[in-house]
């Protein structure tokens, strides 16, 4: 089992929590989740089983892992989770709280997608790179 990924996102002015974990060779699944106030706004969820023997499976989940997050967030900025109930409340003004400012554990980084300072490839790659060299 792989350690998993963790951003605060901050999308429209409400923080959004993505996490992305992997369930080993035992239940060979790659699990992302999108949340909003420890709600479960979207789940995305992929098997690996048909290529649990492939070689460097470590890095062949990872590259999976990496690549379901980053269309996580992408689909977050990019509107695709607008509509969903919670959200749409939020952005109204009819949620009980935008969450600002929770603090970010150890694994986590707080990634702000309404700044435009960079791109959202280069703050993930930026993240995946260092969190990768803190292990």
């Amino acid at each position: 089992m792989l350690p998993g990924y963790n951003h605060n996102i901050i999308h429209k002015g409400i923080t959004f929590h993505v996490q992305t974990e992997d369930s080993g060779k035992e239940n060979p699944f790659i699990m992302t989740h999108l949340f909003i106030g420890g709600n479960i706004i979207a789940t995305k969820k992929t098997s690996y089983m048909d290529i649990i023997k492939v070689n460097d499976l470590e890095k062949v989940v990872a590259d999976i892992m990496k690549e379901q997050h980053k269309k996580m967030v992408t689909e977050l900025r990019d509107g695709t989770y607008d509509s969903h109930v919670l959200v749409k409340d939020l952005i109204d003004g009819k949620g009980v709280d935008k969450q600002e400012g929770k603090s970010a554990g150890p694994r986590e980084k707080t990634l702000n997608l309404d700044e435009e300072t960079k791109n959202l490839d280069e703050v993930i790659l930026d993240y995946l790179v260092e969190t990768t060299e803190e292990k």
